[in-house]
C-alpha cells in the first residue's frame, strides 16, 4: 500500500496484492488511517489488486462510509478485470463511485 498526496489536497491509496481476508488484516489498519481527515478526498488505486473477497469489500465500503460521515469522498479507479468483476456482481458501485481512470476518479470525489 502506498498513500500520497495529489491535485487538491486529495489522498491517492494504491494497493498492492490480494485484498482477501489476509490481505485486508494486514492493511487494513494502516488504509483507514490513511482516510482519517475531516472531509477527506480519497481516490483508490485498484490496478495492483489481482484479487479480491468479502473482507476487501467490506474495507472498501467501511472506509468510504466513515468519509462520507465526515464529509469527505472516496472513489475507486484502474480495477483489473477479475476485480471488476467481483465488484459488478456485489453492485459495488451503488456504494462508491468506480472509475476507469485516476482523472474521472478525481473529478468524482471534487464533486
Amino acid at each position: 500500500m502506498t498513500v500520497t498526496e495529489i491535485e487538491g489536497a486529495v489522498t491517492r491509496v494504491q494497493l498492492k496484492g490480494r485484498l482477501d481476508a489476509a490481505g485486508a488484516d494486514r492493511v487494513g489498519m494502516r488504509f483507514m488511517a490513511s482516510l482519517a481527515g475531516v472531509g477527506q478526498k480519497a481516490v483508490i488505486d485498484m490496478g495492483g489488486v489481482d484479487f479480491i473477497a468479502s473482507l476487501g469489500i467490506r474495507m472498501l465500503i467501511s472506509a468510504a462510509r466513515t468519509l462520507a460521515t465526515k464529509g469527505g469522498a472516496m472513489a475507486l479507479y484502474g480495477a483489473t478485470e477479475m476485480v471488476q468483476g467481483v465488484f459488478d456482481d456485489a453492485a459495488l458501485d451503488q456504494l462508491i463511485p468506480i472509475s476507469a481512470t485516476e482523472g474521472e476518479a478525481l473529478a468524482a470525489v471534487q464533486g
